[in-house]
């Protein structure tokens, strides 16, 4: 009995070798089943960056100057109030799709927050263009390379 459990184990050794884990590896996304899509989940984020274009702030300004550009501030209102590009709208990130029409139309989008990462201004760019907003950029320094350029700065809620 124990040499036949043996010898079917030693059998089924090379067909075990063969089979592929049933999970996939950490930090590897598992394919969708052939002829099916992958689940949606809403809410849920992605680990992929989103994809999202930046502006210098050279060019910002001029677009400011030309009367071509809205800032968008997407800090929150209290740290709007502390400090905030001259002219721009604060609208933070939580609130930036349901209040979008704010913005003044057929004007160049410029987002910025406070890190000089453009991390929360990007993905605020992200979900305006995931909207359908063209022309929509994150700030390159975003707020604190602004202030610390000097470039208009205003306090208060608006």
């Amino acid at each position: 009995m124990k040499k036949a459990l043996v010898l079917s184990c030693i059998l089924a050794l090379p067909v075990l070798a063969q089979m592929k884990p049933a999970t996939p590896a950490p930090g590897t996304a598992r394919p969708a089943p052939a002829g099916r899509a992958p689940l949606s989940v809403p809410g849920a984020r992605s680990n992929t960056a989103p994809t999202f274009a930046r502006i210098s702030i050279d060019d910002a300004v001029k677009l400011q100057k030309a009367g071509k550009a809205v800032f968008v501030d997407v800090r929150s209102n209290e740290q709007f109030s502390y400090g905030h590009i001259k002219g721009s709208l604060s609208l933070p990130g939580s609130q930036l799709i349901r209040r979008f029409n704010e913005v003044t139309p057929g004007k160049t989008v410029i987002t910025y927050c406070a890190c000089t990462a453009e991390q929360s201004s990007g993905r605020a760019a992200a979900d305006l263009m995931g909207h359908g907003v063209k022309n929509v950029f994150a700030l390159k320094g975003g707020w604190t390379e602004w202030r610390d350029r000097g470039l208009p700065t205003a306090v208060g809620p608006k």
